[in-house]
């Protein structure tokens, strides 16, 4: 994280209302994850969508002007000799491992503790009604609603002042059970949402320092993709670049068949000619490793790929370059 970052942090402990801030920095990770995997999840449409039309093309390309360019190249007695090494398992994929972040919202402990409170209370009022009834010999067996008003006053008045020896009066009683049992429920209150404020900003740092290692994360994942994608595009120009070449050197193949013939062992083409066969091989051999190189390799984008597409785009620029010196 950056100074920044950890200042950020530090100056929401001086709040007065911890619990809001914790609230605040959960949304906060909540919102910088959703953008990401938003973000994320953009761009692996867009990097499948160029991987489908690369597919497509390839395809295309392969199966109609590059098996012509192969059948044409035979009539004239060269057997165009496939890189057989080339021709492996394609990988097209990118490495994303990092596992998907979950924020969990925070509750401020307000519910439980008034839960809590309530039952401190009740259990504070069964307290001196239980005691007081032991100090006055007080049967609490077969108990019902009779007995309870018989002894009611004689608890209270115990209680108001009976306990320490003096004159009780049960309306002091009832102060004294009433005002005992709100001090140990606002404890109890105070107490649970003391703890679990500091919990929940211990939570909710955490959540922010995982969002933002998290984001840093698929951010490199998402760089990789769109390497990945602006790969796949130029491959995909490359295609119809080499489509416009190689129809064109079929073109000149198949005035070469008509006027020279088709090989036998007799057979010695012209030299511009053999020259325009020559450059048909290296056209083809060019395009060839490019379109089956895989496009990645353990998750990034593959050297190897990055290199054929080099050299292709090379010999496209020198094979214009000689078109139009």
């Amino acid at each position: 994280m950056t100074n920044k970052e950890i200042e950020f942090i530090d100056n929401r402990e001086e709040s007065k209302d911890k619990i809001a801030e914790a609230q605040e920095l959960i949304r906060d990770s909540k919102d910088l994850v959703s953008e990401v995997d938003s973000s994320v999840q953009e761009c692996q449409l867009g990097v499948s969508k160029a991987a489908d039309d690369f597919d497509t093309q390839k395809r295309a390309f392969f199966n109609k002007t590059f098996k012509s360019s192969e059948e044409l190249l035979k009539k004239v007695g060269i057997e165009y000799g496939t890189n057989k090494s080339l021709h492996e398992p394609f990988e097209l994929s990118v490495n994303n491992s990092v596992e998907n972040l979950e924020i969990d919202y925070i509750s401020s402990g307000r519910f439980t503790g008034m839960l809590l409170a309530l039952m401190t209370a009740i259990l504070t009022f069964l307290g001196w009604i239980y005691f007081s009834t032991k100090q006055l010999h007080i049967s609490l067996e077969n108990i019902n609603l009779q007995s309870i008003e018989s002894n009611m006053n004689a608890v209270l008045t115990w209680i108001g002042g009976g306990m320490i020896g003096v004159h009780g009066h049960p309306m002091v009683g009832a102060l004294v059970l009433g005002f005992s049992g709100l001090i140990m429920a606002w404890i109890v209150y105070a107490v649970r949402v003391h703890f679990k404020t500091h919990k929940n900003l211990r939570v909710a740092k955490k959540a922010y320092i995982e969002s933002r290692a998290y984001s840093f994360s698929k951010d490199e994942c998402k760089k990789e993709m769109l390497r990945v994608d602006a790969h796949l595009r130029e491959a995909i120009i490359s295609i119809e670049n080499f489509t416009v070449i190689l129809r064109e050197q079929n073109g000149i193949l198949k005035r070469i068949v008509y006027v020279e013939g088709v090989a036998n062992e007799d057979k010695d083409y012209h030299p511009s000619s053999k020259k325009i066969m020559r450059e048909t091989e290296k056209v083809m051999n060019s395009i060839e490793t490019l379109l089956n190189t895989s496009v990645t390799k353990e998750g990034t984008l593959n050297p190897e790929s990055q290199k054929a597409l080099a050299i292709s785009k090379a010999v496209y620029a020198e094979f214009v370059g000689r078109i139009y010196d």
